[in-house]
């Protein structure tokens, strides 16, 4: 009972965090099994669906601080070179453009193809040519095999091992990708400024299957970990390659059985105060 109450306290907060959090919440009072919503911030117009779990994802990214507390720390002189690895609908270059971070480009990858229609809506309207949306699962395996999925409106927490299906059942089909073959496409011969990644258990395998000198490329760095017995391993890896975990402990939990660290990618120097770093 109370965390049901708290979720509902978390989702008040966030509504009231928009522009037209009047016309979001009578819709919610009178009409709360609508699945669409637009919500409207420092003149973006966002798709949101309830029903597809996007509340939780795009809305969340935007009206919380999991990923904005991190942006101080962040030396970005020129227009970004954004991935979005787990895009959902955008929340996390929409919440960057709301920052008045300038992007050079934000290259959004999400696996769900009816999630990944209301992430090219949000990007195109609100972002236009400074994003690119693709729709695949990215993981270790080989660049452009595909993977059979049940059919599904979306969910924060869909991943590639619990949704699968085969082929005597309904299914989709989406293709995949690899880190390395998304940066040589379209940051070749750049740095990437600030990737996030949330791929709900796909990013150890990822890692595991990309270069050292590709995962060197990255500036800024955030991670959603979600298996606890895999993290550290996957931690010691970053370190080796210079990245300083600059995570802020007391809120670094996101579920209980996921966390999210940013880490400063090698050669970065933090612009913030010591007390940034506190515990």
């Amino acid at each position: 009972m109370v965390e049901k109450l708290k979720h509902k306290l978390r989702g008040l907060w966030a509504i009231l965090a928009f522009d037209n959090w009047p016309v979001i919440l009578f819709g919610r009072l009178f009409d709360g099994n609508s699945g669409f919503v637009i919500y409207r911030e420092k003149g973006l117009d966002i798709l949101v669906d309830r029903l597809g779990g996007d509340e939780n994802g795009t809305r969340m990214c935007i009206a919380s601080d999991m990923y904005r507390k991190y942006l101080p720390s962040f030396a970005l002189s020129e227009p970004a070179n954004v991935l979005d690895l787990g895009a959902n609908g955008g929340g996390f270059p929409l919440m960057l453009r709301i920052e008045e971070i300038e992007m050079a480009l934000a290259v959004c990858v999400e696996m769900n193809p009816l999630t990944y229609l209301r992430l090219q809506l949000n990007l195109t309207t609100n972002l236009r040519s400074s994003a690119v949306a693709i729709n695949a699962a990215v993981c270790g395996m080989p660049q452009d095999s595909n993977i059979l999925l049940k059919p599904s409106r979306g969910s924060t927490g869909e991943s590639m091992y619990n949704n699968r299906a085969d082929s005597s059942t309904s299914h989709v089909s989406v293709r995949t990708t690899t880190f390395q073959c998304l940066c040589d496409k379209y940051f070749k011969n750049q740095v990437v400024d600030i990737c996030k990644i949330d791929i709900e258990g796909a990013e150890y395998e990822l890692f595991e299957s990309t270069p050292d000198d590709v995962v060197r490329r990255i500036r800024y760095l955030i991670i959603e970990f979600h298996d606890s017995s895999k993290t550290p391993a996957l931690m010691r890896r970053i370190a080796d390659l210079g990245f300083v975990d600059i995570t802020l402990e007391r809120s670094r939990r996101a579920r209980s059985t996921t966390e999210v660290r940013a880490f400063l990618g090698p050669g970065t120097i933090p612009v913030s105060g010591p007390d940034y770093f506190a515990t």
